[in-house]
């Protein structure tokens, strides 16, 4: 179902490995070149600079030479027409995207134009074609944006899935009437809880590694999406907007104190499990949700002037950074201040072994005699002496 190769996106993969094991000390530089020749990829993937005009060239040339015939049809023929002809140019799009990967583009910055060109032509025609409801667009957009993560493994079509999938879900739910409206928050919060869990034990299968990027996305989103449902500021703002909930300036919502707990436990909850779990995406989501949960305090609670609460929170702040940093010097319990280059690069490790053991053979399959990745006595990843 991907439309890379394969194999090519494994090596891609292991070759990521052997940067960091370079970079960590693990092996040198010819056991990395050894590793690089026995898993080669043939992909097209410029810098992040080439990708960046690669992707700003590809659009201004599907532009000029559709575009004109999209002025000519939008000047001259029906809403209908105009919609159906964005459909065939997205069509079309797509076309030249399956061709640029097909000749070994990945992530090159051409095939994400043509992706994002193709997706963006297609809803647009599909609007312009037929009165498309809000929950309509919804699903279309959930099944687009799931079919171009799983096609082109890209993550942030990866986030607008989840993001989709939960606007399908409110848009149904609140047809239902003033009860429903009243508990979508929970409806929601409850619908991202259970779709972390199931993303969480995607990732640790085997067959999910090739998305192993885009899942990770969607992991993160869930969190946020959490939190979101259930943050103060959100459900009484979106309650006035969108449910013409009238109250007045101070009057809090219903269950209102209910949502200011969410606001302020759910952030801590992240962190205390990020730091018992060891698991850094909760503990950085959860660390960048306080700022929001600062943000929804402030706005409805004015202790101090804005300028005055953000210096006494930027030193409070540095502070405890220096003192954390100084404390964890040394590592303590799993902890360190120390940039790792990989955050599950211990997980990896043995997959590594393997790999590099591989890259030493010949002809024959080397015995399992543990991590040898050079000298050291104990699998020191070339450290020497004794490990």
């Amino acid at each position: 179902m991907i439309a890379y190769n394969n194999e090519w996106l494994n090596n891609l993969w292991v070759r990521a490995q052997a940067d960091k094991a370079e970079e960590t000390g693990c092996i040198g530089k010819e056991e990395k070149e050894r590793i690089f020749a026995a898993y080669p990829s043939g992909f097209y993937s410029p810098n992040f600079f080439v990708r960046i005009g690669l992707f700003i060239l590809t659009c201004i040339i599907v532009q000029f030479s559709l575009g004109l015939v999209s002025m000519l049809l939008f000047s001259t023929f029906s809403n209908e027409s105009l919609g159906a002809w964005f459909i065939v140019y997205g069509l079309l799009v797509y076309a030249g995207l399956e061709l640029m990967v097909s000749k070994k583009h990945y992530k090159s910055g051409v095939d994400d134009a043509l992706m994002w060109m193709a997706g963006a032509a297609l809803i647009g025609g599909i609007n312009a074609a037929a009165n498309v409801s809000w929950l309509a667009n919804a699903f279309i957009v959930l099944i687009l944006s799931l079919y171009l993560f799983i096609r082109f493994t890209n993550a942030i079509m990866a986030a607008i899935a989840f993001i989709a999938f939960i606007a399908v879900v409110f848009l149904s739910f609140i047809k239902l009437g003033p009860i429903a409206k009243g508990t979508t928050p929970f409806l929601i919060m409850i619908v991202a809880g259970l779709l972390y869990l199931v993303i969480k034990q995607l990732l640790k299968r085997d067959f999910a590694a090739l998305h192993a990027t885009g899942l990770t996305v969607m992991y993160i989103t869930a969190l946020v999406c959490f939190y979101v449902a259930g943050n103060y500021y959100v459900v009484r703002e979106a309650s006035i907007a969108m449910f013409k909930l009238d109250l007045q300036e101070n009057e809090s919502i219903p269950l209102g104190w209910l949502f200011w707990l969410f606001t302020i436990i759910i952030p801590l909850v992240y962190i205390s499990r990020g730091i018992q779990k060891k698991d850094p995406v909760l503990l950085r989501v959860g660390l960048l949700l306080v700022a929001a949960v600062v943000f929804t305090v402030r706005y409805y609670y004015h202790v101090l002037p804005a300028e005055t609460a953000m210096v006494i929170g930027g030193i409070f702040f540095i502070a405890v950074s220096y003192f954390v940093t100084r404390y964890l010097h040394e590592a303590k319990h799993g902890f360190t201040h120390k940039k790792a280059s990989d955050a599950f690069f211990m997980d990896k490790l043995q997959v590594e072994s393997l790999v590099i053991a591989q890259s030493f053979s010949s002809s024959q399959v080397p015995a399992d005699t543990g991590i040898q990745f050079g000298g050291g006595s104990g699998g020191g990843g070339g450290a020497t002496g004794d490990f």
